[in-house]
């Protein structure tokens, strides 16, 4: 049995990567916050710590000796606020965990990166960075993701066994924290969603990048990094997809890009507010019109990476949501096929 660390375990890849490690034969134990939901994890058989890798201290005295650490912890954020806490996690906690893998002489650290830190180059397919420059990057989670990517791959020279994975938007089931995407699924179910912009992203399903990260540990080289990626969708397929599973026929109102920009500023205090989750600021607006085309072909062609498709990962969302979150939805009784 082979023995690995995860922090952020109760995030949506978190909680399905570690549900995948049971599968394959790891025994697993997860650093959690102090006082944190465990829900994601009700029932696994895991041994749970509790702690905080802004902890140097805890961190040093956690990270040791023949194990894999799945280092996931961090947090997502595509607005502008609560700038200072998303570098303190995402620079800072992943500074401590390498230096603890380093000094500790842990096995091997498999780092969650994010597609973000790739320069978004136009007509161009876009694969594994080899240059980390945040100054090129657009957006405060980028930036600090880029940073923290950086910091991994150069403590390889001094002695980090270190692999990085990085994914696209990440959709399916075990939502349980509710994500950006998630967000705008339920809003759209919910008939809240009265309008979009041109546009699209490349999304990949939940299971698969837990996949694709186990495979990355095991079969992965030191000092490098694999794109988990899935498949470039515009909007309106998206609804398209939506619309056949719970049987609607109307698409939200199609608005100018440039009447979206002149309102983006002020969704950080809505959603704020609303206490929910952003999903149109300025930062998704630029988003969703930058290049999406990233390429998995290294994870295939040298992790066995595998993908399924975009409608099946939309369709397992929903039918999470409403089995396990029934509460989110205004017509509670309304069928999807």
């Amino acid at each position: 049995m082979k023995n690995c660390i995860v922090t952020g375990g109760t995030g949506h890849i978190g909680n399905v990567l570690i549900k995948k490690l049971l599968k394959n034969n790891y025994k697993v134990t997860a650093i959690l916050l102090p006082n944190e939901d465990i829900t994601p994890l009700k029932g696994l058989d895991i041994n749970i710590v509790y702690g905080d890798v802004c902890d140097r201290k805890f961190i040093f005295e956690t990270l040791k000796g023949d194990i894999t650490v799945f280092h996931l912890a961090g947090i997502i954020n595509i607005s502008t606020t609560n700038i200072e806490k998303v570098y303190q996690v995402n620079v800072e906690g992943t500074k401590n965990v390498v230096d603890a893998c380093v000094e500790n002489k842990v096995n091997k650290l498999i780092y969650t990166s994010s597609v973000h830190i790739i320069e978004p180059v136009k007509n161009k397919v876009l694969t594994e960075p080899e240059v980390f420059d945040d100054n090129k990057i657009i957006g405060d989670y980028a930036k600090t993701k880029c940073i923290a990517t950086k910091y991994v791959m150069e403590s390889c020279n001094r002695g980090l066994n270190a692999i990085v994975v990085y994914p696209s938007g990440v959709i399916g089931p075990c939502d349980y924290k509710i994500s950006e995407l998630g967000q705008v699924i339920i809003d759209y179910i919910n008939n809240k969603l009265f309008a979009y912009v041109k546009g699209g992203y490349n999304f990949v399903d939940v299971r698969d990048v837990a996949n694709g990260i186990i495979k990355a540990a095991e079969k992965g080289k030191g000092k490098n990094g694999y794109i988990l990626s899935g498949y470039t969708i515009t909007l309106k397929e998206l609804f398209t997809i939506l619309n056949k599973k719970i049987g609607k026929k109307t698409f939200p109102t199609k608005i100018a890009l440039w009447f979206a920009k002149m309102f983006a500023k002020l969704s950080d205090y809505y959603y704020k507010i609303r206490n929910k989750k952003p999903v149109f600021s300025s930062y998704s607006l630029y988003t969703l019109n930058s290049n999406a085309n990233f390429s998995c072909e290294k994870a295939k062609q040298e992790l066995g990476y595998t993908i399924r498709t975009t409608e099946q990962s939309i369709f397992d969302a929903i039918d999470w949501f409403k089995k396990y979150k029934p509460e989110l939805f205004l017509n509670k009784n309304k069928k999807t096929k």
